[in-house]
């Protein structure tokens, strides 16, 4: 005669317990995103000023960015300050609150073109930075 398994066996066994722990590990490393912080060193490390930004290319913007992070750090930022430090807005994204720069060489695609955006998302209400994307992202 054949042994049908209990359904509940698997239930309290060791194998749910594994299963289960898979299935958090792959929603937490799927949920994780690497901060714009710990993108930017790869394109480069120019000193950031205001005034160098002002008079630099996409390119060279990007490389600036390791240095506007480590003088500025994000979440100290809001838009006006970042208005001042930036200028005008070379992009849009989403909504007009949030302020977006394009940076880098122009080898992206997306729906936003041809170079990638920094993007500072905004609060509507109190114009702080909620949130900094690259986008898209590097890694």
């Amino acid at each position: 005669m054949m042994k049908v398994a209990d359904p509940e066996s698997w239930w309290h066994s060791p194998m749910r317990y594994l299963a289960t722990l898979l299935l958090l590990l792959s929603l937490a490393s799927a949920c994780t995103r690497t901060s714009v912080e710990e993108q930017v060193p790869v394109l480069g490390s120019r000193e950031f000023t205001p005034e160098k930004w002002a008079a630099t290319t996409t390119v060279e913007r990007g490389q600036m960015l390791g240095s506007f992070f480590e003088q500025h750090p994000p979440g100290s930022l809001t838009a006006p300050e970042v208005k001042k430090l930036l200028g005008k807005p070379t992009g849009y994204y989403e909504y007009d609150e949030n302020l977006a720069y394009f940076i880098g060489p122009p080898t992206v695609d997306s729906k936003y073109g041809k170079e990638r955006m920094l993007v500072f998302i905004t609060d509507k209400r109190n114009g702080g930075i909620d949130e900094i994307e690259l986008v898209p992202p590097l890694r």
